[in-house]
């Protein structure tokens, strides 16, 4: 397992607990497939320097992990396929 770090938007139109739903769906891809999760530090709401998809803001959340590339590729593919997530980014830290 290698340690990687994710930076996702979340539709910031969504209800409190709903964004809350989104996070916990992506961080329970990481641990559901075995990996272990570390820090999430929850950013809030903050406005975009350019619109995306029509929207001017979205809620931030960072989630440091360990995972293997299997798994990294499912929470790819969930970034993907969820209409409450805007963007994501996962990358490995040096």
């Amino acid at each position: 397992m290698r340690k990687y770090e994710a930076m996702v938007i979340v539709d910031a139109r969504l209800e409190e607990g709903d964004i809350q739903k989104a996070v916990d769906r992506f961080t329970q891809v990481i641990t559901d497939n075995g990996g272990r999760l570390g820090k999430v530090d929850r950013w809030g709401v903050r406005r975009f320097t350019f619109e995306i998809d029509h929207q001017n803001e979205g809620y931030y959340f960072i989630a440091d992990f360990q995972a293997s590339e299997e798994t990294v590729n499912r929470l790819k593919r969930t970034l993907l396929i969820s209409d409450e997530f805007i963007r994501g980014k996962i990358v490995r830290p040096t």
